[in-house]
C-alpha cells in the first residue's frame, strides 16, 4: 500500500513490500483534499510533500526516520507539533505546501 489516509491521518508507504525499495508517488490525493508526493528511496523515505487544497491541519506520519525539517515551498520553516504514533501536525492554509527532506537526503544533493 503506498497511501493510506483514515481517521484524520494520512501514512506515507505505510505497507510497502521490502522488494519495492524504490518509489514514487506523485500529487496522490488524500481524505481532507491534501495530494501527497513522496520518494522512497533504499527502502526509506526520503521526501514528502503535501499540498492543502482546503487550507486546513494535515495530521501525517511520514516514516521518515530521524530528524525532519518541515518547510513550504519557498525553503522557510514552517511550524508543526508531534501527534501520536510518529506523526506530525502541520497548519497549511489553502493552496500552501509544505514538508521536505529527511535532512541527510538534501545534503547528499537527492532532492
Amino acid at each position: 500500500m503506498l497511501c493510506q489516509s483514515w481517521g484524520g491521518t494520512v501514512r506515507v508507504f505505510p505497507a510497502v513490500p521490502a522488494a519495492w525499495a524504490d518509489l514514487v508517488v506523485h500529487n496522490f490525493r488524500t481524505q481532507g483534499a491534501f495530494p501527497l508526493s513522496a520518494v522512497r528511496e533504499g527502502g526509506r523515505v526520503r521526501w514528502v510533500r503535501l499540498t492543502s487544497e482546503a487550507g486546513a491541519p494535515c495530521v501525517v506520519r511520514h516514516g521518515i526516520v530521524g530528524p525532519i525539517e518541515v518547510r513550504d515551498e519557498r525553503g522557510r520553516r514552517l511550524r508543526w507539533d508531534t501527534a501520536d504514533d510518529g506523526a506530525i501536525s502541520i497548519r497549511l492554509r489553502e493552496g500552501e505546501s509544505g514538508f521536505g527532506p529527511a535532512p541527510d537526503a538534501e545534503a547528499e544533493g537527492r532532492v
